[in-house]
């Protein structure tokens, strides 16, 4: 089984921006990525899709849930600086294995590297390295509620 972990795409510079952090947009290469990411997922059943309250993380991941007929649910487990709760949330994930698809989570680079170093503590391999760009996406696999591998995929326009 699988769930894939998505950081959102490029957004508005932080100190451009002069409202609510969490309101801050994709830019007009997020929008682009985001296409990307959706195009990644467009041979893959999705199961239930997750996102932070973040507007960037919603704008990142729509255009999936649109392809893949998925209502997205916000989560303040995938919100910046939650990385316990998204640790619980991806546990929660792997104890409810199913055939009908895979979940999907789209959060934040401190969330998203946190939690890719508390898998490999754990355990998890990532025989092809590890990253944590924006628009990146990270497809970790588990069996019998632990995760034991983790592929990094970042999409191909420039993510820095």
């Amino acid at each position: 089984m699988k769930i894939f972990v998505v950081r959102h795409a490029s957004a508005v510079e932080r100190f451009l921006w002069d409202g609510d952090d969490s309101e801050r947009p994709l830019d007009k290469m997020g929008a682009d990525q985001s296409l990307l990411i959706a195009e990644f997922f467009s041979e893959i059943k999705i199961s239930s899709i997750y996102s932070s309250l973040a507007i960037r993380c919603q704008q990142t991941i729509w255009p999936t849930a649109r392809q893949s007929d998925v209502q997205v649910e916000l989560s303040d487990a995938l919100f910046e600086g939650s990385t316990k709760k998204t640790i619980e949330l991806v546990e929660t994930l792997t104890k409810t294995e199913t055939t009908d698809g895979y979940p999907v989570l789209c959060s934040h680079g401190d969330v998203i590297s946190e939690l890719i170093r508390s898998l490999t503590l754990s355990g998890m391999l990532a025989p092809g390295g590890k990253g944590f760009a924006k628009a990146s996406i990270w497809e970790l696999i588990f069996s019998s509620g632990k995760i034991e591998s983790g592929l990094y995929h970042e999409t191909n326009l420039d993510n820095s």
